[in-house]
């Protein structure tokens, strides 16, 4: 089973050793001792008097990300007295690790540290590191893109030794959680929020609680979320809890991917058999041509958020924000059950945003009888949607002085972390009774509901809408019926730590 390392590197001994104990109860595996934080030398004896958890010792030099400034030679004294105390691990890398030899029950991680780039002979790196007589091999390296982190991941497939590969950097932060899959004995985590030890890393319960680590292993099948940004998403959390409900080896990790890399991320990452995707801003429109089959949803709407890929890298789409999005709706009006007509027959609607949620939205509510108005930043994409759809448009500046029954935000104003911002003023909500509708989900209560809400409006928030949409994905990915109230959870405790930030 692969264990999580929590990263601990503080100014004091005392702290550390504060630190180490505090992580060890909060459910860390392993830690890793960063003593090149200290301010003083090293006193190793009082440092590894209690061992709260097994250890791995490293002592990391500037040029490898580190912040020993010393000599070179006092360092390689304080790895070899390490040894001889008997850490469980010592961290040596690649061009020191054959000046300092083996002893007693300590075992060797050969590493190599790359802070600007992925090198181009990251195989030569690997086999150099394989031949320093490890028990495991660490690369971790700067990705500057999806095929950068691929290459990273892809070094542990097949290795000699066990081998923890990271690709640093957002775009590398799935390597961080799949490593265990292609046999990383651990992975590192950070432990204190004012401590960032590697771009990309994740902190402990990150870890722990929304990607399941522990669980994952050679069988794992792998999912994800592709999106840029995607940092903020709450899919993995949500999704992980419901495969660990219902005891499937599944996981689902986020991937980031820029605006027209699609086709080239389907092709980096073939080889780790990614069986689907959730899909968010901004590919839900531009996924639909890479698609071999789609369901008629998504020809109808011209958006997709869900992709499944079958064994031979077959891929087909689903729009699921569709059903979820008027489920919620007509269910906030009370109405909407079979053989009803729908609540939303005939009612003013003003949609914020042209985007793929927003495009959704407005075919599913035409289809329903509502009159629906368009208005966008970019006014020509609102024009087109309407044409496309069949409703209105209007100027985004008129926005605040459209009379509508229900208004519904599709724009990403308002999203965590700019909390404060809001795509309407408190002006805009004429009269009390309106239905307000914000797609947001992260965080739920948006500055705009808020507003909304003091002016007697009757609200839905985003993540009603997210937990309908995720099920049917669940559905699609599994063929079985969502754990709901698992998802759920999960959502709201995710929810309570954004907000506890």
């Amino acid at each position: 089973m692969a264990v999580i390392c929590a990263t601990i590197g503080r100014g004091r001994h005392s702290s550390m050793i504060g630190e180490w104990k505090a992580a060890a109860a909060a459910g860390a595996d392993m830690v890793e001792l960063r003593v090149d934080c200290l301010r003083r030398e090293p006193d190793l004896k009082r440092l590894l008097d209690q061992r709260f958890t097994p250890l791995v010792f490293t002592i990391r030099r500037a040029v490898d990300g580190g912040m020993w400034r010393g000599d070179e030679e006092k360092r390689r004294a304080i790895l070899r007295e390490a040894i001889a105390l008997g850490v469980d691990y010592v961290d040596l890398e690649d061009d020191v690790a054959g000046e300092i030899r083996r002893f007693g029950k300590t075992k060797r991680i050969v590493s190599h540290h790359d802070m600007k780039k992925t090198p181009a002979d990251l195989d030569e790196v690997a086999n150099r590191c394989g031949e320093k007589d490890p028990d495991v091999v660490k690369i971790a390296a700067m990705a500057g893109s999806m095929a950068d982190a691929s290459r990273i991941l892809g070094i542990g497939r097949g290795a000699r030794f066990p081998t923890i590969a990271i690709a640093m950097g957002e775009v590398g932060r799935f390597t961080r959680v799949l490593n265990a899959k292609f046999g990383a004995p651990f992975s590192y985590v950070g432990y204190n929020p004012e401590r960032v030890f590697a771009p990309g890393m994740f902190y402990l319960n990150e870890l722990r609680k929304d990607y399941l680590y522990h669980q994952i292993d050679a069988e794992t099948e792998v999912f994800g979320v592709i999106g840029d940004p995607i940092g903020h998403s709450l899919s993995p959390a949500v999704h992980n809890a419901a495969f660990r409900a219902l005891g499937l080896n599944k996981v689902l990790v986020p991937f980031l991917v820029p605006k027209g890399g699609l086709e080239a991320f389907f092709r980096d990452v073939a080889w780790m058999g990614v069986k689907g995707c959730s899909v968010t801003i901004p590919h839900k429109e531009d996924l639909i041509p890479l698609l071999q089959h789609k369901e008629n949803s998504v020809d109808r709407v011209g958006s997709c958020n869900t992709v499944a890929i079958d064994a031979e890298g077959v891929r087909t789409g689903y729009n699921t924000d569709y059903r979820a999005a008027m489920d919620s709706l007509e269910a906030a009006m009370g109405g909407g059950e079979a053989g009803e007509a729908s609540p939303l027959v005939d009612k003013q609607v003003l949609i914020l945003g042209a985007g793929g949620v927003a495009r959704s939205i407005a075919f599913g509510l035409v289809r329903r009888g509502a009159a629906v108005t368009i208005v966008n930043r970019h006014e020509e994409r609102a024009t087109r949607l309407a044409e496309e759809v069949g409703c209105r448009s209007a100027n985004w500046g008129a926005r605040a002085t459209i009379i509508a029954d229900v208004i519904i935000n599709c724009t990403p104003v308002g999203m965590h972390p700019n909390v404060d911002d809001t795509p309407l003023p408190p002006g805009a909500f004429h009269r009390s009774g309106i239905v307000v509708f914000d797609t947001i989900y992260h965080p739920e209560n948006t500055m705009m509901l808020k507003l909304a809400r003091e002016r007697g409006c009757s609200t839905l928030t985003g993540v009603d809408m997210f937990l309908r949409q995720a099920a049917l994905q669940f559905k699609i990915y599994t063929g079985q019926d969502a754990p709901i109230e698992a998802m759920r959870g999960a959502l709201k405790r995710k929810l309570g730590s954004v907000k506890d930030e």
